[in-house]
C-alpha cells in the first residue's frame, strides 16, 4: 500500500463523510413515520460538508502520497489546483 505519512489517518476523513452521508439518507427519509428533519437547510448543510470531506480527503491522500515520495511534486500540485478550482 502506497502512502503512510499521516498513518492512513487522512481515510478517517472518507469514512465521516460516508457517515454523514448516510445520516442524510435516515434524515431525509426517516421510516414508517416519514422524514425526521423539519428544516430542509439542515440537509443542505450536511450535503456541503459531505463535499468538503470529500475534496479534503483527495487533497490529504495526494499529499500523503507526495510526502511518503510515491509520487511527485507537480502531481501533488496538479491534484490541488484541480480540487481547489485553480487548474490551469
Amino acid at each position: 500500500m502506497s502512502g503512510g505519512a499521516f498513518d492512513y489517518r487522512d481515510n478517517t476523513l472518507f469514512d465521516l463523510k460516508d457517515m454523514v452521508a448516510r445520516e442524510i439518507g435516515f434524515m431525509e427519509y426517516g421510516g414508517e413515520d416519514g422524514p425526521l428533519i423539519e428544516n430542509k437547510q439542515v440537509i443542505e448543510y450536511m450535503k456541503r460538508i459531505c463535499t468538503d470531506l470529500g475534496k479534503l480527503g483527495k487533497v490529504l491522500h495526494s499529499l500523503d502520497w507526495y510526502l511518503s515520495g510515491d509520487t511527485s511534486e507537480e502531481k501533488f500540485l496538479s491534484d490541488a489546483q484541480e480540487l481547489y478550482g485553480e487548474s490551469k
